[in-house]
């Protein structure tokens, strides 16, 4: 089936089309407005779980440091027996009795034993509580003594008392800055997020003191490093004289505390330290809002390729449409320009061959009759070759110096008789003194060819051409002037006048013979030699064309 559409219909296509892309950008706009929201809160959801499990991971670390303390040095303190090996997180571990005026500190050796050594600087022994200290990083917890004693009524007495003995635990901070917090934040975050932001651990509060990292503005805040120091062992169990089920005899214990001297202070359960995070480069929202612009630019300049393949492929459908129309037309007038000097020979020379033609004078008449067809069937025919070799890159292989000179010379020889059967005058301003030029001979003697033809048909009534020849400096070509006395070109037809197949509307409507590619050769010739073709016209006065070769 076989559409044809007018270049309006094309152009509401266009239009439809653009609007359709406009309505698709902003629903895309408000679409990727809604994302922005999502990603960013799904973003600190991440860091927040992330973060979570951090702090979770690092206050394990130091709950089993604490029970360390707690269990196995407290076991070795009591049985007299070697402690041993250290955790990690521990550097030096202490043991202060404060049961007399001056407390005694105690310190663990190689051996896993305690040893008297002085008291250092940073440490208070009077103050046997449960406490976590800064500077230096430090855990205490105290000591406890259990006994069991009998009451008047059989009863169990599990009496539990805090000892005057606690022990200190000096940790490595230089493990937990470089070592720990690290591991924890990779395992925690993971490669991508340790690639996407900057980590810093600082006390709660005081963010000018950092403990890990560099300096930054956080986008998000996590409180960590707590644990529960305990005042009191968990309560015992069953003991062991009692006798084992069915009997069920089951010892009920009475527990009482006590401590000695003044209360400590309470648990330090809080958090005393704060991860910060950073998204690099920009804050954390302002870089999801760049990245969103990122890909808003993105889809926009997709889109508007999109939309401009859409108006070229209109456009050259257009254009494909015109041509095939100007191709019917070219076969239309070519078929009919042949029929016509085909049809002329045949009945000419019939008319000889029948002896219908007499006389010296009418076998003249009929030479001269058949020759003038036959030319003009010739020149059809080379005109058609001509087009198709140039557009088949044929006819610029060979570059020669040319004096443009002898290339008008011949095609005015060439249509000498065609110009005086006419009575056309001609008029000549050739310079002697013209530059050479590099090209192809007879792609310029087809382009001047071309234009007196054009010159001859069209202003046959004015019967004046003029041709004029000069070098630009300015524009450093060499300009061929051919001028007529014609009745002009319209507006219209002058913008479509070197298209292929194109044809005038003044040519149509007067039936004069042509295909309409004489000026497209013209124009490919120009191009040929990187140069080019325009036209000047008033209508009722005349034409000019200029060809424009660079020399």
């Amino acid at each position: 089936m076989h559409l044809r559409f007018g270049f309006r219909t094309l152009i509401a296509i266009c239009v439809t089309l653009a609007v359709l892309l406009g309505v698709v950008a902003f629903v895309q706009y408000r679409w990727s407005k809604r994302l922005l929201a999502a990603d960013l809160q799904r973003e600190r959801e991440h860091l927040d779980l992330s973060a979570s499990l951090f702090a979770s991971r690092f206050n394990r670390n130091i709950a089993d440091t604490v029970s360390f303390l707690q269990n196995d040095a407290q076991t070795a303190w009591t049985t007299n027996a070697p402690l041993p090996h250290l955790p990690k997180l521990v550097k030096e571990l202490y043991l202060v009795d404060a049961s007399k005026d001056h407390p005694r500190v105690l310190r663990t050796n190689n051996s896993g034993t305690f040893t008297a050594v002085a008291t250092p600087d940073w440490m208070h022994p009077e103050e046997c509580n449960a406490t976590i200290s800064q500077q230096p990083l430090a855990i205490t917890t105290p000591l406890f003594q259990s006994t069991v004693e009998k009451t008047k009524q059989g009863q169990s007495l599990f009496r539990i008392s805090r000892a005057d003995h606690c022990f200190i635990a000096l940790l490595d901070e230089d493990f937990i800055k470089s070592t720990l917090i690290p591991d924890l934040l990779q395992q925690s975050f993971g490669k991508s997020s340790m690639s996407d932001y900057d980590f810093a651990v600082v006390p709660r509060r005081r963010d000018a003191q950092r403990i890990y990292g560099p300096g930054i503005t956080p986008d998000f805040r996590k409180p960590f490093f707590s644990v529960s120091l305990r005042n009191l062992p968990p309560m015992p169990g069953r003991p062991t004289n009692a006798p084992s089920p069915p009997g069920r005899n089951i010892q009920r214990y009475l527990v009482q505390t006590e401590t000695r001297g003044t209360p400590g202070p309470p648990n330090p359960q809080n958090d005393i330290w704060e991860l910060q995070v950073a998204h690099r480069g920009l804050p954390l929202a302002a870089a999801f809002r760049h990245e969103r612009k990122q890909e808003l630019l993105l889809v926009v300049a997709a889109e508007f390729v999109l939309g401009a393949s859409i108006i070229l492929l209109v456009l050259s459908a257009h254009r494909m449409q015109r041509a095939a129309e100007q191709r019917m037309q070219f076969v239309a007038a070519v078929s009919h320009e042949l029929r016509t000097p085909v049809s002329s020979i045949s009945m000419l020379s019939r008319n000889q061959a029948d002896g219908l033609v007499s006389g010296a004078d009418k076998v003249t008449q009929y030479g001269e009759l058949i020759h003038q067809q036959s030319r003009r069937l010739s020149e059809m025919i080379e005109q058609t070759l001509q087009y198709a070799g140039i557009h088949s890159n044929l006819g610029t292989q060979t570059r020669t110096p040319i004096n443009i000179a002898n290339i008008i010379t011949t095609a005015l020889s060439a249509h000498n008789d065609e110009l005086t059967h006419a009575q056309f005058q001609v008029d000549q301003n050739i310079p002697n003194n013209l530059p050479t030029i590099q090209g192809d001979a007879n792609l310029l003697r087809i382009a001047i060819d071309n234009l007196l033809s054009n010159a001859i048909k069209y202003a046959a009534n004015g019967r004046w051409i003029g041709i004029h020849t000069e070098y630009s400096t300015s524009k450093r070509a060499i300009l061929v002037h051919v001028a007529d006395h014609g009745p002009g070109i319209e507006a219209n037809d002058r913008q479509h006048l070197f298209e292929p197949f194109y044809r005038g509307h003044a040519a149509t409507e007067t039936n004069i013979p042509g295909s309409g590619i004489g000026l497209s050769l013209v124009h490919s010739a120009a191009q040929a030699h990187g140069g080019s073709v325009t036209v000047e016209s008033t209508p009722g006065q005349g034409s000019t064309f200029t060809l424009r070769i660079p020399a």
